[in-house]
């Protein structure tokens, strides 16, 4: 691996978590696929990565026609082979190592393209859309660093590429450099009064977001919501691990994926109601379903009150919650609890269960009248929780 597509991978494994990243994929005939492989759910993105210093020559023009083609043409190529060959296969192993990644079913897979092109010059051009293949974006060094930093989830990445994709098929793009896109998509969500053909993005656009009122709030804001991402990275840890049994392996690393895919404005509500769970005297939460989402949470305080029965309260508690939401096929209950001041101890429970019944109902009703459990329902919004 270079120094570049280490750069990359590092990059990719801080904003996707490195349990979804993974370097140096093998393809055809034991040949490197790609230089990195993001697969999270039914999303797949193939990056490649070049490191092309411009070629000593008179003409300017040539020296950039040589750099393209190396620098992005050859990345291209890449990508388009390793589609090839992923959409014939339905696992991908990784270089020197007997780790398989399974992939999403053929049917329902997303691909993202992405090629990173270091070392150009800074006046130079970056091409990118569909190259007959499919649409391919391009992105120089500061673009790759500033994007994979400030859309560090899977979902505001792949939203950022798709919204771009759509975006460019209806309008010729004419931007100095990819973080002043960034900065007019994270300002104006591509959405524009008018219908122009063109749209041109001013220059230093970023630079000018990234120091403004609104911006300064928001890493403020989101300051809560990394606890999500630190509670993922604890649950593969303690679940994803060799030694549990096949079906349990199998439900955690569903229910980590989803938790996975939540966004970073979710995850500063969902942090929010993480942490003031550990906090509060509440028994425990369950959580209305965010918008269009299939899936809910459930959250359980750990005590010493309920530490020995902690896994069966959790699980009956998202059985109650399944009844209480009909449309939240899936249910994520996490318990959590506080070892320190700043130290965190989570358990996971995951039910997916896409259709339910009377009877279930009834089962559900039988434990809050039993057990108590959510027999009071008060419905609360972590804003009001500060």
């Amino acid at each position: 691996m270079t120094t570049s597509e280490k750069f990359v991978a590092d990059l990719c494994a801080m904003s996707f978590l490195p349990f979804w990243s993974f370097p140096s994929p093998i393809g055809k005939k034991g040949k490197e696929l790609c230089d990195l492989l993001v697969v999270c759910h039914n999303t797949i993105i193939i990056f490649s990565v070049k490191d092309i210093a411009p070629s000593q020559h008179e003409d300017e023009v040539v020296v950039y026609d040589r750099w393209v083609k190396k620098a992005i043409t050859e990345s291209i190529s890449q990508i388009y082979g390793a589609e090839r060959f992923i959409n014939t296969v339905e696992s991908i192993q990784l270089k020197n190592s007997d780790h398989i990644i399974t992939l999403p079913p053929k049917e329902k897979r997303i691909i993202h393209r992405v090629a990173i092109a270091f070392g150009s010059k800074d006046y130079y051009p970056l091409s990118m859309g569909d190259f007959e293949s499919g649409y391919v974006n391009v992105f120089d060094e500061k673009a790759t660093t500033t994007i994979l930093k400030e859309l560090d989830t899977v979902t505001d990445f792949t939203n950022y590429l798709l919204a771009k994709q759509r975006f460019s098929e209806k309008h010729t793009i004419m931007l100095p450099y990819e973080t002043d896109f960034l900065a007019f998509y994270l300002q104006t969500g591509l959405k524009l009064d008018v219908e122009e053909d063109v749209v041109l993005v001013g220059e230093n656009l970023w630079e000018d977001y990234s120091k403004c009122e609104k911006y300064t709030q928001w890493k403020t804001d989101i300051e809560v919501s990394y606890v999500w991402d630190m509670m993922i990275q604890s649950f593969y840890m303690d679940h994803v691990k060799p030694g549990i049994s096949h079906e349990k392996r199998r439900d955690m690393e569903r229910a980590i994926r989803q938790i996975n895919l939540e966004p970073r404005i979710n995850r500063m509500e969902l942090g929010l109601i993480l942490e003031n769970t550990s906090k509060t005297k509440v028994k425990a939460r369950m959580i209305k379903p965010f918008d269009g989402a299939e899936h809910t949470y459930v959250f359980m305080p750990l005590t010493g009150d309920n530490w020995e029965h902690k896994e069966r309260e959790l699980g009956l508690r998202c059985v109650i919650a399944r009844a209480q939401f009909p449309e939240a096929k899936r249910i994520i209950g996490v318990a959590i609890g506080r070892t320190s001041e700043d130290n965190f101890t989570f358990d996971l429970h995951y039910l997916d269960m896409p259709e339910i019944d009377e009877k279930f109902i009834a089962y559900a009703d039988s434990i809050k009248e039993e057990l108590g459990f959510f027999k009071n329902i008060r419905q609360t919004h972590s804003k009001d929780m500060r």
